[in-house]
């Protein structure tokens, strides 16, 4: 196999991608770069493509996507993100199953906790599903997540309004206008904030 090209990486100015025989094969350190000899036009052969590949790239994307996980849960779509760029595809699946086997990563896991901690912010369903559509999280993952709050919407929404409004009565028309908008942003339907400004 031939190194035929070798190209600074955008995000990663200290990180090099490796072409061999035309094709992306992966990125590396430019210390690494050094200890192997890669450089345009040298010849490598398969066992050592296959040994850089299992031995330093495929641990250092594993410790990248353990590292993005040590901050806070992430979605599947977030840390194949977060791979995507530096690493090829056959890498970054081989460091998705992993995470898989570890259950680092579960979106139905993560979706639940998520509903959780943003309906007792005051979020409505609608701002909820939003944000975890935006994650990656599929439609049912989502739904099945949205039901836990389902019963509760009425009382998440009229929470939200005493905090907003400091259990001070909505009034006038203006004001219960602007109350009404404010659900709407924070993800409630129209029934539920109606229901809502009547509890205020």
């Amino acid at each position: 196999m031939t190194v035929t090209k070798l190209e600074p990486q955008k995000r990663r100015k200290d990180r090099w991608s490796v072409y061999l025989d035309g094709e992306f094969a992966f990125g590396l350190g430019e210390v690494d770069l050094l200890y192997y000899k890669l450089r345009e036009g040298a010849e490598i052969s398969l066992e050592r493509v296959e040994y850089i590949r299992d031995q330093i790239v495929l641990t250092e994307a594993s410790q990248k996507a353990l590292d993005y996980l040590s901050y806070r849960p992430r979605t599947v779509k977030e840390v194949e993100k977060k791979l995507t760029g530096d690493y090829a595809p056959d890498i970054i699946t081989r460091v998705m199953d992993m995470l898989y086997s570890y259950k680092y990563i579960d979106d139905a896991a993560y979706a639940a906790e998520y509903v959780k901690e943003r309906a007792s912010a005051g979020y409505g369903p609608r701002k909820i599903e939003w944000e975890l559509r935006e994650r990656g999280v599929g439609r049912e993952l989502i739904d099945a997540a949205l039901e836990q709050v389902e019963g509760e919407r009425v009382r998440i929404a009229a929470a939200a309004l005493r905090a907003r409004y400091r259990n001070k009565p909505v009034m006038d028309d203006k004001e219960r206008s602007r109350a009404f908008g404010f659900l709407a942003r924070r993800g409630f339907d129209a029934e539920t904030a109606d229901e809502a400004l009547r509890l205020l």
